[in-house]
C-alpha cells in the first residue's frame, strides 16, 4: 500500500473513532443516519469532523475533541 494510502485510512479510522465518542456520548443519541464520512448533520447545521479534528489534534485527545464538538454544538 503507498504511504498516502496507508494516512488516509488511518485519518478515516480516527473520524470513525470520533464519531463513535460523540455519539457515545450525547444523550439522547445522535441518530447515526446524521453521520457522514466526514461530517455530522443536525440541528440544521453540517459540522466538518475533518476539520474540528485538524484544528484541535496537536493539544487535545481524541476524547477531548469529542467533548469539545459537543459542547460548541449544545449536541
Amino acid at each position: 500500500m503507498i504511504e498516502h494510502e496507508a494516512l488516509f485510512f488511518k485519518n478515516l479510522k480516527i473520524l470513525q473513532d470520533l464519531k463513535f465518542m460523540i455519539y457515545e456520548r450525547t444523550s439522547p443519541a445522535i441518530d447515526f443516519h446524521c453521520f457522514g464520512i466526514l461530517y455530522l448533520e443536525v440541528n440544521q447545521q453540517q459540522i466538518d469532523l475533518a476539520a474540528e479534528y485538524q484544528a484541535l489534534k496537536s493539544d487535545h485527545s481524541l476524547g477531548e475533541i469529542a467533548q469539545t464538538i459537543i459542547n460548541h454544538y449544545q449536541l
